[in-house]
């Protein structure tokens, strides 16, 4: 079944039919409908009206917080007051200023801000601050001191003004009673948006927690306001002599505002034709939205065959005839299949480059592989005329450079590595002879352990060159050993002619802070040391570098410490100890 086949069902079954008798049904019960949407808009009106008033109340407890819960002024008004103690500059500068910024920054209209003080210390003054003493006397301070309550909200009318005080203990961090902030606020400020009658074109009626008119704006029957009362405040709203009253109840003021709100008189004949005709434009649009439907449906059919053409025609672009929704999906196809096109041929490219790399890559490998075979010839060569020490020399260059040409990892063995460095010294008795000693001692555990590659012949080395300068053996040490801060130290200790106490600060602290200054001989002779310095700050991190220590005409030993990880390549159960 095509899409526009099922289209057509859903619309019959799923539009036409329950609209139809939902038609039929609004029809039966449009009074019912009418009053419960003038309910809900009501109680929509009246919430609005609540979330203003008691965005108001907010302001005002946010304002008293901020003067109330302000660590600074409490422990102004916990002090005793004391000239010698800066209490008039802190009163001036400090104490004051709070509360007159709250009044002059607050957006509620507050007509006074009251501090009233424990602390008979603080003389009154500024407007603002008086005595506790001068509430005592009010009807509901008593009450409100031996209460559990922190703040309190209550409407004063003995003056003959309506005024709201929001009246808030002050309690230090300590528990200490400090006193009391007040604030005032007329009626007609925090009860605005419930008086206005721009807000509500209803009328307003705002009861206290004895369900006591406090104000109203225009006075409708008030009687028939107390007769719907119990049931007003069970359900939320009532209906008493032709009136529709709608409550909710402010928090913390503990008022409620009532809106009362004219039912409309029963439908007569012409609701009744406004809903017919209501019912009959609503079918006659529901026709026309399948028509539009129908319609869109075909020109999809349209833009899907002209897809497949394109993908047909070897992703040929397709024609953009419209400027809508379907012109935008055809424009965004063409640069799917541009994208398409583009890919293909990027593989194509990178398929012929990658096997011309590797027909390279096979060539590259016959020079080295001669030069194998050459020096294998020559050491098969000197094996043949008895020259045995020079044919395993031979041997060993070959695998050196092996190690150095085959292999591109920048991590070896360990095993490897001290491998690389018994075919560095085999070179070097072909020269030294019996002169040069060499001892390598690494636990077995350690042998796969991967570190970095060429760390060690280069140090090695610079020990032959320079152990033999005043003396005619050179004994070479290699310690391998794990730490309990799980790294690896790596010790080369040679008995040669040492380093003086100067040039060894000197390099220590080139490799520490990794600037080498190059001037002379002895300053070059250290690059090869450097470059492994780098190496391990820069695959281990600043804080493995290179160190050396030295007894000038004695020894010199250069330690390596990395990081150990359990990578390994290989296990060797033996102890692998090397002796020459």
């Amino acid at each position: 079944m095509s899409i526009k086949s099922k289209v057509t069902l859903a619309f019959i079954f799923f539009i036409l039919i329950p609209f139809s008798v939902l038609g039929l049904y609004t029809y039966n019960q449009s009074q019912r409908y009418i009053q419960s949407q003038l309910l809900a808009n009501s109680q929509t009106t009246v919430k609005q009206i609540k979330h203003t008033i008691e965005n108001k109340i907010d302001l005002i407890e946010s304002v008293s917080n901020n003067i109330t819960y302000n660590y600074r002024f409490q422990q102004f008004l916990g002090e005793p007051y004391s000239l010698e103690k800066n209490s008039l500059d802190t009163y001036f500068n400090y104490a004051a200023p709070l509360v007159n910024y709250a009044m002059l920054f607050q957006k509620v209209n507050a007509q006074q801000i009251y501090i009233y003080m424990n602390n008979d210390s603080i003389p009154e003054g500024f407007g603002s601050f008086y005595s506790e003493k001068k509430v005592q006397l009010e009807p509901w301070y008593n009450t409100f001191m031996a209460s559990t309550k922190k703040s309190l909200w209550l409407l004063n009318r003995a003056d003959g003004g309506d005024i709201f005080r929001y009246i808030q203990k002050m309690i230090s961090i300590e528990g200490t009673y400090l006193g009391m902030s007040i604030i005032d606020v007329r009626l007609s400020d925090l009860l605005e948006p419930a008086l206005n009658p721009n807000i509500a074109n209803q009328s307003v009626f705002i009861l206290d927690a004895n369900h006591t008119i406090v104000s109203n704006d225009h006075k409708p029957d008030t009687q028939a306001l107390f007769d719907a009362t119990p049931a007003l405040f069970t359900q939320g709203f009532a209906k008493k002599a032709g009136y529709l009253y709608v409550t909710d109840t402010l928090k913390g003021v503990q008022h409620s505002i009532v809106m009362a709100i004219p039912i409309p008189p029963l439908l007569g004949s012409v609701q009744v034709a406004a809903n017919l005709v209501s019912i009959l434009t609503f079918i006659i649009l529901l026709f026309a939205f399948y028509y539009v439907l129908k319609l869109t449906l075909s020109k999809m059919k349209t833009s899907i065959k002209q897809m497949d053409h394109a993908i047909e025609m070897g992703f040929k672009p397709i024609p953009i005839l419209r400027r809508d929704e379907f012109g935008v999906i055809s424009e965004k196809f063409n640069i799917l299949l541009n994208k398409i096109t583009l890919l293909l041929s990027d593989m194509v490219k990178k398929e012929t480059m990658h096997k011309d790399a590797q027909l390279m890559a096979l060539q590259a490998q016959i020079n080295p592989h001669f030069i194998y075979n050459t020096l294998d010839i020559f050491s098969s060569k000197m094996e043949i005329a008895g020259q045995y020490e020079v044919s395993d020399a031979m041997a060993d260059f070959g695998k050196m450079m092996r190690y150095n040409m085959e292999s591109h990892a920048k991590f070896a063995a360990l095993e490897d590595e001290l491998r690389y460095l018994e075919q560095y010294i085999n070179l070097q008795k072909v020269k030294f002879g019996d002169s040069i000693h060499f001892q390598i001692h690494v636990p077995s555990e350690l042998l796969a352990t991967q570190v970095l590659k060429f760390i060690l012949q280069p140090i090695v080395e610079n020990s032959v060159k320079h152990g033999f300068a005043k003396q005619d053996t050179l004994t070479i040490d290699i310690h391998v050993t794990l730490e309990n801060d799980s790294t690896i130290r790596l010790c080369v200790k040679d008995n040669g002619v040492g380093i003086e106490a100067a040039r060894l600060t000197q390099l220590n602290e080139q490799f520490r802070t990794s600037v080498y200054v190059g001037k002379g001989e002895k300053e070059r002779e250290s690059i090869g040391l450097g470059n492994i310095n780098e190496r391990l700050k820069l695959f281990y991190g600043e804080q493995y570098p290179l160190r050396l220590i030295s007894t000038q005409g004695q020894y010199a030993e250069t330690i390596l410490t990395l990081p150990y990880e359990s990578r390994k390549i290989q296990e060797d159960d033996d102890v692998h100890t090397i002796n020459y």
